[in-house]
């Protein structure tokens, strides 16, 4: 697994009262950003400024771009010529990172070892720029369509709200923050729209990844809209689309040019599998797309080992 680890300049500790905290006991926790593939975009730029963790006895932390390190933001997400700005104390202002550049199994560390207060988290936040913009006029927080269209993203109350973790006294444990764009990234009338729809907290220890390779015959000989779909057991058997109530887990395209795919960052289960020869046409948005499901392979169980599904 490829993965760049970015080095934390600070710790913060967190205290509280009336927490199931084990008598204030810490753990320590790293967190990384990965990806699932969007349709229709060559970059998705996500510039953050801070990450708040909050306890279940009700005290929060959170981390600022004096945590961070500037030198590991996606230099493709910053204009030619320019870079990030800097605050009164030249930390820069915000981190930048391009997620289509850790897809499958890649990720991008941003925290290393933090020391935590141990117990449960409730919630995950994350704070995204939304209307700053270069001086050059490109957003800190923006797209780039296939046509080369630069546009923003828009965040409700410009915050990622999340899903809470647990850190375990005297252990050390690393989370991944995966963003499933095919659902949380949306296009409507107001723009492009980041949502927390489909961007879950993992812990590494307990996912892998699903790849392996599609027969172009499947598709007619024509895999250039082909994804994968990959239903939990939960979903008995019903497999529906994106938007709907029996939704998938998580997809992945199908590359063209070498038939192969990749899902990582999921949690260890048992799944269905389903070729989708025109999953381009899944809005997820709304549910009741019409798909063409050309073959499903099932009961396929996710160990610590990854698993190979060919079709």
């Amino acid at each position: 697994m490829k993965k760049l680890l970015i080095a934390s300049m600070a710790s913060l500790v967190l205290a509280g009262c009336g927490s199931d905290s084990n008598d204030q006991t810490t753990g320590k926790v790293s967190l990384g950003m990965s990806d699932a593939p969007v349709d229709g975009l060559k970059k998705v730029c996500v510039a953050f400024d801070n990450i708040t963790v909050h306890h279940s006895g009700g005290s929060e932390s959170s981390w600022t771009t004096n945590t961070f390190a500037a030198d590991e933001s996606s230099a493709s997400c910053i204009p030619d010529g320019l870079s990030i700005p800097e605050d009164e104390n030249r930390n820069p202002s915000f981190m930048v990172i391009n997620l289509l550049e850790y897809q499958g199994e890649k990720a991008l560390q941003v925290l290393s070892d933090e020391v935590l207060l141990s117990g449960n988290y409730t919630q995950m936040r994350l704070s995204v720029l939304t209307n700053g913009t270069y001086s050059d006029g490109t957003p800190y927080s923006h797209v780039v369509t296939d046509t080369d269209a630069v546009e923003g993203i828009r965040v409700p109350s410009g915050e990622l709200k999340l899903d809470g973790f647990t850190v375990e006294a005297d252990a050390t444990q690393a989370y991944t923050i995966e963003f499933d764009l095919r659902k949380s990234m949306v296009l409507n009338a107001n723009g492009y729209q980041l949502k927390p729809r489909g961007v879950r907290v993992v812990e590494n220890t307990s996912v892998a990844a699903i790849n392996g390779s599609v027969d172009p015959s499947l598709c007619s000989n024509d895999i250039s809209n082909a994804f994968v779909y990959v239903y939990p057991l939960a979903n008995a058997g019903e497999y529906g689309d994106l938007g709907s109530e029996n939704e998938p887990l998580a997809s992945a395209a199908v590359d063209s040019a070498t038939g192969m795919y990749a899902i990582g960052y999921l949690p260890f289960d048992t799944y269905d599998l389903n070729l989708v020869c025109n999953g381009n046409e899944d809005d997820p948005e709304q549910a009741g797309d019409t798909l063409i499901l050309q073959q499903t392979i099932m009961d396929q169980i996710l160990g610590t080992d990854g698993l190979t599904v060919n079709f």
